[in-house]
Formats: structure tokens, sequence, C-alpha cells
């Protein structure tokens, strides 16, 4: 590469279970932008630590409240950020053997007693899965910790676990599972921001976020399992 020329490529940082949203713009920002997108996933305070240290990164898409903290330490360009993303908390099992609840009863029956996977309250997750069931009060004696939603989502498809606590993007993301009951949340758990690093060196920073402002981006991040205000 000579001096001087800046590669097109825009380089995101986001939360391990919005990794396959992000890598589903891919095509859309090359044929729009003609900047192809490199994924790179880690917990939110992990990201934030890394844009401290000026490791490369053009745009950040991480939880809401994350995007609150990089904007009062000037990590990203307050003007460029977008808000308005979901991405629900869910009940997942296999799809060839999930059978969903009629109602609260029926879910509070399939719950009990099964072996129920969910996030431990660490850094590594953010999210702590048994304040998640107690809050949509459901209590089961079998609960199996995991670091993460993508371990708990491994742990449902190798039938170490009958049903998991996921974002409804870890689901989407593997054909074999299925969303069996949507939970309430807290929306400091479920919505996210997107804005540009404020050292970003892509030229092609800001045309990303315009990709996932844009009909085909939001139709993309929707398959993708993420909710989205036009």
């Amino acid at each position: 590469m000579s001096a001087g020329i800046i590669p097109p490529g825009v380089t995101v940082f986001c939360d391990p279970t919005l990794g396959p949203a992000m890598r589903s713009l891919n095509r859309i920002s090359q044929a729009q932008a003609g900047a192809p997108v490199s994924v790179l996933s880690a917990p939110a305070s992990l990201m934030l630590a890394q844009i401290q240290r000026h490791t490369r990164n053009d745009v950040l898409f991480t939880l809401s409240s994350a995007m609150d903290q990089a904007v009062q330490l000037q990590l990203v360009r307050p003007e460029t950020r977008i808000d308005g993303f979901s991405n629900p908390l869910v009940l997942a099992g296999l799809r060839d053997r999930a059978t969903i609840p009629a109602d609260k009863p029926a879910l509070l029956r399939m719950t009990s007693g099964v072996r129920l996977a969910v996030t431990d309250n660490t850094v590594a997750s953010g999210l702590d899965g048994r304040a998640v069931l107690a809050a949509n009060g459901l209590t089961n004696s079998r609960v199996i910790g995991a670091p993460n939603t993508g371990d708990v989502a491994f742990l449902v498809i190798t039938g170490a676990a009958d049903i998991g606590l996921v974002y409804a993007t870890d689901v989407k993301a593997d054909p074999r599972l299925t969303i069996l009951a949507t939970l309430t949340a807290d929306p400091k758990l479920t919505n996210y921001a997107g804005a540009v690093n404020a050292k970003a060196v892509s030229p092609n920073a800001q045309a990303l976020l315009n990709v996932m402002r844009s009909t085909a981006g939001t139709t993309a991040l929707r398959t993708a399992g993420l909710g989205v205000v036009s």
C-alpha cells in the first residue's frame, strides 16, 4: 500500500451478539459505498478501553448506556450518533423440539424444572441472567451459568441446556434455534446506538452509519434480529 493512501474498508467494534448483524451489512456497504466491513467484537467495557488505547476502530455499535460513556469520554463524535436499535432478550430452544407457550402459565410450566442456561453477572457478559428471569417471574432450580449469550446458545445447541436466555440476534444467527418467548427487560440491556470513532481512519465511517439507516441496511438488521426505528 502506497504512503498516504487510506483503505476504504470500515472497522467496526460491536458487542458479540451484534457481530452477525454487522457482518450482514458487508455486501450492502460494498455496493453503496465501496467499503467492506471488518467486525471486531468484545464486551462494551473492553471496547471502550481499547479505543482509549487507540486501537484501530472506525465505528462503535454498542449498548446505548455504553455509548453514553463513550460520548462523555470523547471517544466518539457525538454529532454522528444514531439511536433507535433494540435487541430483545428472549428464551430460545432448538427449533426441531420447540413448543411455543401460548400464555404466561404455559411459559411458567415450560421453564419450571428444565435445564435453563443464562449469563452469569460478570463484566464479560454485562447481563445478569438470573435477575432477568426473576424480573419476569420465572424461577428455576436448574439454572446453568455461562460467560456470555453466545455460550448460552452453544449449551442449547449441544443439548447441555434445554432453554437459554439470549438476545434475538443470537437466535437469528443460528437456524437451529427458535424464539420461545420474548422477555421484559430494562432498556439499558436492550437498546443500542452507533457512532463514528473520534479518531476514525476510514473515509467511509459515516457512510456505514448511513447504510445502517438505509432501506437495505435496516432490512438486513431486522432480518438479523434487531428492532430498528426508521
